[in-house]
């Protein structure tokens, strides 16, 4: 696949390691080891923004991902919007979650992405949180709108938050008025090739590049884990469609590249990220 040929040749290869409860949590654990070595095939390491109650029920995956170097993050403690918790129980669960996660890990959590990408300008309040429960980057932002959750007018590079929080924001492929993140999820697994390469030229000088996938999207067992409590049917068509593209798009995104953790890279993204005023 010569789609990604145009890309810059560093990424950051980020999982958001959720799972749909005690059911799917061998399933997560299976593909979430997968992720890793696919990312280790190029000498790479990635960010896994680990949801709490996963850490909780399964200690051992997150020592697992630590110990092999990649980066342990946050991705909040329950599965869903920022804005359904509200200002203060966001913050003893964001505390929680990240304390969790350092006791197992036995390593600083710095990063940390919203569930369903859900800091938009209705929930801005929550960066004050986020910066509050003391992680230096949030993940969260898609600079454009979106069905679920989008914040149109968001810079589209690395910018900080007025409490100091530096936001990488994810990288878009544009049509005309509607963008969408074209480098993970069911967008990258549904996407045609024609739209994979345009998006990809569109992002050639992109220097805060990263892709983004969850332990499912690569599952292809007909049971495999998926978080369908609540969703629609439409919403379970796209959870499940076309798993076995995925994890060979994920490769040749990868094929001589590099990933490095956002740990690595967030000196050389704060020091060209301006104030956001929300």
């Amino acid at each position: 696949m010569a789609w990604f040929a145009c890309l810059p040749r560093e990424i950051t290869f980020t999982v958001d390691v959720e799972s749909e409860g005690p059911r799917g949590d061998a399933a997560c654990a299976r593909m979430t080891e997968a992720l890793m070595t696919l990312i280790e095939t190029g000498n790479g390491l990635g960010t896994f923004f680990i949801l709490g109650e996963v850490a909780v029920r399964n200690p051992g995956l997150v020592r697992e991902i630590a110990a092999r170097g990649h980066e342990v993050a946050s991705h909040g403690m329950h599965h869903r919007a920022l804005a359904r918790s509200g200002r203060a129980a966001l913050g003893d669960e964001l505390a929680r979650a990240r304390g969790i996660l350092e006791e197992v890990s036995g390593a600083a959590v710095l990063g940390f992405r919203a569930p369903l990408f859900s800091l938009d300008a209705g929930s801005a309040w929550a960066a004050e949180c986020i910066a509050a429960a003391g992680f230096a980057y949030s993940s969260s932002v898609v600079p454009a709108w979106n069905p679920l959750h989008g914040w149109r007018g968001a810079p589209n590079k690395p910018f900080l938050f007025e409490a100091g929080l530096l936001e990488i924001p994810v990288p878009l492929g544009r049509v005309g008025p509607l963008a969408m993140p074209f480098l993970g999820g069911m967008y990258m697994r549904s996407l045609p090739p024609w739209r994979m390469k345009q998006f990809s030229r569109q992002n050639a000088a992109t220097e805060a590049l990263w892709c983004y996938c969850h332990p499912y999207d690569i599952d292809t067992e007909p049971d495999g884990d998926v978080a369908e409590a609540g969703n629609g049917r439409l919403a379970r068509f796209f959870l499940r469609r076309n798993r076995s593209l995925m994890a060979p798009r994920l490769a040749a995104l990868m094929a001589g590249r590099t990933s490095r953790p956002f740990a690595a890279r967030l000196a050389a993204f704060r020091a060209g990220a301006a104030v956001f005023a929300v």
